[in-house]
């Protein structure tokens, strides 16, 4: 990262928890279906919305992770080789600008399940808002019999929308998934809000995409070189539990020095946790 002056996004399919899409569909999915089942006025937006759903279209996105705790305990033992990890702290603000800059956007993980759920939910009641309107009034739907309500339903569900209607559905449903892409990177697990993530997330890359040998698979990932466009913005270094943090902290002085990054505080971890 120091000497490449860079900093890498992977793709978030690759990543150690890679569920986050999938737990985002899953909840409008299930919303949808409970609007076809429960609602007979609006069952055929909710099979709309199913249907959309079901063959909606997945962003390429990949992200960058930064927690805001610089030292602690369970991300040593998580990310770190024992005895040898280091964390970079790096200026929000110029950050930011450098995603401004480069279309990215910098955001908060979402890992209350209620706050995930409401937001899929008002993605989806906007999608309903936005849907062409029903030809009756729910009043007057349900002053239907049960078999005009059934020929009611057929006949709109057989006709196809067209023109300006066919547009709005179009519109409406592709927003839905829209969002759905965009809120899927944020939705983190609850078991994991020690770690107070926040992600860097670039979707539909254009630049060139690389690739990298994990245990198992091969991971794609961007080349980000914020450093060098920044050479500001790494403000701090803690090293983490190290049986020689002395030595440790004069190599990375002198790392730093080598590549012209100066202000850097660089600290030593205060975790009595001893792995070697």
């Amino acid at each position: 990262m120091i000497t490449g002056k860079s900093i890498w996004a992977s793709h978030c399919e690759f990543l150690n928890d890679s569920s986050e899409f999938i737990h985002s569909l899953s909840f409008a999915k299930s919303y949808s279906s409970r609007i076809y089942m429960e609602d007979d006025y609006l069952a055929g937006f909710g099979w709309v919305i199913r249907d959309a759903l079901e063959s909606m279209i997945k962003h390429k996105v990949f992200v960058s992770s930064f927690s805001e705790k610089n030292d602690l305990l369970s991300q040593w033992r998580g990310y770190c080789p024992q005895g040898a990890g280091v964390s970079i702290g790096f200026d929000q603000k110029l950050l930011k600008e450098y995603c401004e800059e480069n279309g990215f956007k910098l955001e908060q993980c979402i890992y209350n399940e209620e706050d995930q759920q409401k937001m899929i939910l008002d993605a989806t009641n906007e999608c309903l808002n936005q849907l062409p309107k029903r030809s009756l009034m729910r009043s007057e739907y349900n002053e239907l019999s049960s078999k005009e309500k059934v020929k009611f339903d057929f006949t709109k569900r057989k006709n196809i929308p067209s023109g300006e209607s066919k547009l709005r559905t179009e519109k409406a449903l592709s927003n839905l998934c829209e969002k759905i892409n965009d809120c899927a990177p944020l939705i983190k697990h609850s078991s994991f809000y020690e770690e107070s993530e926040w992600r860097l997330v670039s979707r539909n890359p254009s630049r060139n995409v690389e690739y990298r040998v994990s245990k198992s698979h091969i991971v794609p990932f961007l080349v980000l070189p914020v450093i060098k466009e920044y050479p500001d913005i790494i403000k701090q270094i803690c090293i983490g539990p190290n049986p020689n943090s002395h030595r440790c902290l004069k190599s990375i002085e002198q790392l730093l020095m080598n590549e012209g990054l100066e202000g850097v505080d660089i600290s030593v971890s205060n975790i009595p946790f001893n792995s070697w």
